[in-house]
């Protein structure tokens, strides 16, 4: 099955490219073409390091292509060219930011849903082994910390480029339905506090870390750990099992939660 590409600058672009193209992990499917409009040197090169096609425009790729990747760095270039290839019947992974308005992750959301659209993507950080394992340790009472890199001052957007990922670890880990949240700034720190009805999450986000780290109390168990950041070919795995099983990974729903969390931590924040 024929993969293209749109976007180029993110890194993420690259990791798609090794994981599907050089490793070649995944047989049955290919990256063969690459819109690179956000980044055009990097695309060239990305061109001719792996072989693909260099087209002009998003359509081109929808065109030619069973399946698309949409990772621009700024989420807010996410829905129009997202939109239009599940329209032209095309399964699509919509990178993290998955947009930076709430009625634009809806109106994708509903898209899919109303036409059992194949669509996945967001952070590939919820999708680590280190994430996954501790997803069932969440109880009832459970106060969570999650702290990671994320910085109000982006080019990319502010913070939704990486506030993104707190947001949905969180969701990931306490599920979609938070009651309220309240955020304030120091500096260029954001701290958050997202309720739930059986338990709490506290979201530190600052540009200088380096890690991500998660401390989890639930009941008496106390656990704090360094998450291994074996991100990489996250979503190149979780996108072609897609393809190959028809399943989605999650409900969709989820993008339209997560998007919904950061727009109101960056509201209560004043960001």
């Amino acid at each position: 099955m024929n993969i293209g590409l749109i976007g180029a600058e993110n890194s993420h672009a690259r990791h798609f490219l090794n994981t599907i193209n050089r490793e070649k992990r995944y047989p049955k499917h290919t990256i063969t073409h690459l819109y690179a409009g956000d980044a055009p040197e990097t695309g060239k090169e990305l061109a001719r390091e792996f072989g693909i096609a260099l087209v002009n425009d998003e359509d081109q790729v929808i065109q030619a292509c069973d399946a698309v990747v949409v990772t621009y760095r700024k989420g807010s270039l996410h829905a129009a060219p997202v939109l239009r290839a599940l329209k032209a019947g095309k399964a699509v992974f919509n990178d993290k930011p998955f947009s930076t308005d709430p009625k634009k992750a809806k109106e994708i959301v509903d898209y899919a849903r109303e036409h059992n659209a194949l669509l996945c993507g967001g952070s590939n950080l919820k999708g680590v082994p280190g994430v996954v394992a501790l997803k069932d340790k969440v109880k009832k009472g459970s106060t969570l910390v999650i702290a990671f890199a994320a910085d109000p001052e982006s080019e990319y957007d502010g913070y939704w480029f990486y506030g993104i990922h707190a947001a949905e670890l969180c969701l990931t880990l306490c599920g979609t339905e938070y009651r309220d949240v309240a955020s304030f700034r120091t500096g260029n720190t954001v701290v958050s506090t997202v309720r739930f009805d059986e338990s709490t999450c506290v979201l530190v986000t600052d540009p200088a870390m380096k890690k991500l780290h998660i401390a989890l109390r639930a009941g008496e168990e106390c656990i704090a750990q360094d998450i291994a950041m074996t991100y990489e070919s996250v979503g190149p795995a979780e996108l072609t099992n897609m393809l190959d099983t028809g399943t989605l990974p999650r409900e969709v729903g989820f993008y339209e939660a997560g998007t919904r969390l950061l727009s109101d931590i960056i509201c209560s924040a004043g960001l």
